[in-house]
């Protein structure tokens, strides 16, 4: 069996062939650093592969048709937007994730920026560090968090256990999700709304947390950030895709949005470029909030195990995102 690692941004193989090894000791891993966007050297690493574990790279149909020994693609991360899911069914290559390594700690990270953000931290840092003032009034106006109402744009797990974390200030928690039942929302203390824009009216803080968009309708754009009525902090910590980063960035100069706290932008690698990094208002992560060696670990052992499971172990314990096997 091989099994090619074709990228990942650790730069350090030792989980995976350990883990891969402790399986099945005579497994071939071969490891490298494919430029993402290259097909053709992908195709040369993974031509005689079995299995493929990747983080980035751009698994193309064109790719996939050129690896015909290639059974299955387990990514190490939540999404699998590098992989054309629709030729993998086609080719029967399966599709596996990690979808839980990082609950934890984008729930901790969004919790964190929140209150940083409401008790102007990252400001009063830079005043004291850049400024060499010692000055309690350089903030904008602050407010007691106690009694704010917290609104939820997705409400899936990262979100709410985000919202559990910060139940401790007595926050009103108000959700949007057309796929939440309504009894799991009121046992996680969320009262459910029916749009995105009668959450921006009563907002003080907004998590928008959506995993996947299927077209720009879904993105939350200028429709959102024009009928917010308290000015509200932004937070997105989920997929830069799922925001319009130009209404964002309106909103933001024209104070729709007070603050916004972005550990995602809608172009990676970050175009620095951009008129939102030179706004003073916005707080910047560069996509760290699923960190933490705790997690890194936990990813990288999941995504081999996805492969020992599928090719040798128990098929039914892979975290599937294609399974070729239901039509």
């Amino acid at each position: 069996m091989k099994v090619v690692v074709s990228d990942c941004s650790w730069n350090n193989y030792d989980v995976e062939i350990e883990t891969l090894k402790k399986a099945v000791p005579d497994v071939e891993v071969v490891c490298a650093q494919v430029d993402h966007t290259d097909e053709d050297a992908l195709i040369e690493v993974l031509k005689d592969a079995d299995a493929a574990m990747s983080e980035y790279c751009h698994y193309t149909r064109k790719v996939m048709e050129a690896c015909p020994n290639l059974k299955i693609i387990s990514d190490s991360s939540m999404g699998t937007d590098n992989v054309d899911l629709v030729a993998a069914k086609e080719l029967g290559i399966a599709v596996a994730n990690a979808p839980r390594y990082c609950i934890h700690e984008v729930a901790e990270h969004i919790a964190a920026m929140v209150l940083s953000i409401l008790r102007y931290i990252p400001g009063y840092d830079k005043s004291v560090k850049d400024d060499k003032e010692w000055d309690f009034t350089v903030a904008p106006k602050l407010y007691r968090i106690e009694g704010m109402t917290l609104g939820l744009i997705g409400c899936g797990r990262i979100a709410t256990m985000a919202a559990n974390y910060l139940k401790g200030f007595n926050f009103k928690v108000v959700g949007v999700d057309p796929f939440l039942p309504k009894e799991i929302a009121e046992a996680n203390g969320i009262e459910l709304l029916e749009t995105r824009e009668q959450l921006a009216e009563v907002a003080d803080i907004v998590i928008s947390h959506i995993p996947v968009i299927k077209s720009d309708d879904d993105k939350v754009d200028a429709r959102f950030f024009n009928a917010t009525k308290k000015s509200p902090i932004f937070i997105n910590m989920a997929r830069g895709a799922s925001v319009n980063y130009d209404d964002l960035t309106e909103a933001l100069k024209n104070g729709h949005i007070r603050w916004a706290g972005l550990d995602v932008v809608d172009t990676e690698p970050a175009d620095l470029t951009k008129e939102i990094f030179t706004l003073p208002n916005v707080t910047f992560s560069p996509h760290a909030a699923f960190y933490s060696e705790t997690a890194l670990v936990e990813c990288r052992s999941q995504s081999a195990e996805n492969i020992i499971n599928y090719l040798t172990g128990d098929k039914t314990k892979v975290y599937y995102v294609v399974d070729p096997s239901k039509k």
